[in-house]
Parts: structure tokens; sequence; C-alpha cells
């Protein structure tokens, strides 16, 4: 059986994987909205890449289309839309769906199982660059993307063992992983780090680690956010650890963070989910974090000024 797969959202990351899904033969369809569903009518779903240019024409349904349940969801969307998200697909989720969140930070995680049910939400992240261009192409650059997802919960998991072929495509990896819950730590502290880096200096990485203390501020954001992650049970490798430090102290990077590119074009951001959640975690756990809840003030800043 080809299991029915619906990507809730067809932007930079839903797209991307998406489309790889389909040209390999799945059953894929796209949750989206009116005026995306009218471009992608007319234009076809693009994709940009140095991994290979393609076209095709998807299928797609609105929240008002949707006439029965769906094998699997990969969800998408920004941490902030979660809510409206939810709504959207919820009559695609019957007894059997299972849900994969490419969400960042935890807390989409509570949200989703105390709507849906805890077995059926799984774990998921991803690595990808890429975005949306003005045209409403889906641009991805950089090394070869990855999709990752498991089971939370240690456990029989052949029958998501069996879903691994449906999230898979060319154009990325697909990693069916026993320790879900540790690599979404992991992203989580490099996310909430090299956001920090970025959106409380205004800069790219480089242009931090290139001026005096610079490296040493990077250090000690990093220091802080691997110290919540042991805390609640999931502490970093020294591989891990070692790896972002080189990424965040890297004098010629020109690497910034999402959300600082967000933040610069006076768009939403996922402040609440990726830094404040941190720091509401750290204060659980009697932790001192000053860089994050200096971080925390000023994006919370932002954020009102745009309301």
């Amino acid at each position: 059986m080809n299991p029915k797969v619906l990507i809730v959202g067809a932007g930079a990351v839903g797209g991307y994987f998406g489309a790889r899904m389909a040209t390999a033969g799945h059953d894929v369809t796209f949750l989206v909205r009116p005026t995306r569903l009218r471009q992608l009518r007319t234009d076809g779903l693009r994709l940009i890449s140095p991994l290979g240019n393609a076209t095709l024409a998807p299928q797609m349904v609105t929240s008002d289309d949707i006439d029965g349940p769906y094998d699997i969801i990969l969800l998408s969307v920004k941490a902030y839309s979660l809510a409206s998200a939810m709504d959207d697909f919820a009559a695609a989720v019957g007894p059997d769906t299972r849900i994969v969140p490419l969400l960042n930070g935890m807390r989409h995680i509570d949200v989703l199982a105390e709507r849906f049910g805890d077995p059926k939400v799984l774990g998921g992240t991803c690595f990808i660059v890429s975005k949306l261009d003005s045209e409403g192409q889906v641009v991805q650059v950089g090394s070869l993307p990855k999709l990752t997802f498991g089971p939370r919960s240690a456990g029989d998991n052949a029958p998501i063992r069996n879903l691994k072929d449906a999230l898979s495509g060319p154009g990325f990896e697909t990693i069916l992983s026993d320790h879900i819950i540790q690599e979404m730590w992991n992203k989580w502290a490099l996310l909430a780090s090299l956001g920090t880096v970025c959106c409380l200096m205004r800069a790219t990485v480089g242009e931090v680690a290139s001026v005096p203390a610079g490296e040493d501020f990077a250090r000690a954001t990093i220091g802080e956010c691997a110290s919540i992650a042991a805390a609640a049970g999931y502490p970093l490798t020294e591989e891990t650890l070692d790896g972002i430090v080189r990424l965040l102290t890297a004098k010629e990077s020109s690497l910034t963070s999402s959300m600082f590119r967000d933040l610069s074009q006076g768009a939403p951001i996922e402040a609440t989910q990726i830094i404040g959640d941190l720091v509401k975690r750290a204060r659980a756990h009697q932790i001192a974090t000053p860089i994050l809840d200096l971080t925390n003030l000023n994006l919370s800043v932002y954020e009102q000024r745009r309301k």
C-alpha cells in the first residue's frame, strides 16, 4: 500500500521535501491556503537546487477540501502558526494517522499530543537551507538536506519503520532515529545559540567572532543552552558540542539564523518557541541564563513593537 501523505505547507521546507517525495512516486498532497493554491495552479511547484531542479503539478487541498484521514501528516509550518495549522488539518487525522512535526523547539510536541493523542505524534526534525523567492519558487542551497523522525519512547516501532519509504525521495536523506528527542534537543541548542548570537548582536557569525570578546560571547551562549539540555536529561555529546562551537566561532562565516533574517525584515519570529521556552525550562531547573534572558527580553520588545 502506498501511504497517503499530507504535507502541511508548501513553503521552503514542506515544498522541498514534499516535491521530492512526489517525484519518487509517493502519494503526496499539499495542504495550502487559497492564495498559494492559485499560485501553484498557475506556475506549478518549482524547485531550484544544486541537487537538481524540478517543476511539478502537485496534488493540493485547502482545509475545506479534506474529506478523510491521511496515513502521515508532515507538519512543516513555523512554530507560531501551529494553532491555526492544527485547525486546518484536524479533519485529516484518523485513528491510525501519524503526525511528523518538523517545527523548532519542543513545546509543539505537548500541544500536538494534547490535541490529537499521544501515540499519533512522532518526533521529527530536519536540516535544510532553503527559502521561497519572490516568484514563489523553493530555492535550496548548501549540502544534502536531512529529514529525521522516530518514536518518542522506546518500544516496538515496527509500524513506524514502515513509514520511512513514504518519507523518502531523491535530493534528501531520510533517517529513522531511535533517539529522536535527543536529536531535537541537539538542534534546539544549536538554533537557540545561533539565534542569540545573531539576533542580540544584529550580525553574522563571522562578524561577531571577529571582534574582541565575540568568540567568548558565542561560547558562553552555547554553554547556557547546553546546560539546559543536560538538566532536561538530554546532554549534548562532546562531538556535538564541539561542532556547534566551531560553527559559531568561525571568523570568516557569513552564517546567520533564520530568526535573524526574519527579524531584519520586520517579520514574525519564533522567539517564544526557540528562546522563551528554553528560558522557562532553565528557570524550572534553577539554571542561571543571563545571556538567554537578555535575548528573550530583546526579542519580546521586538515582537511587542511589531504588534
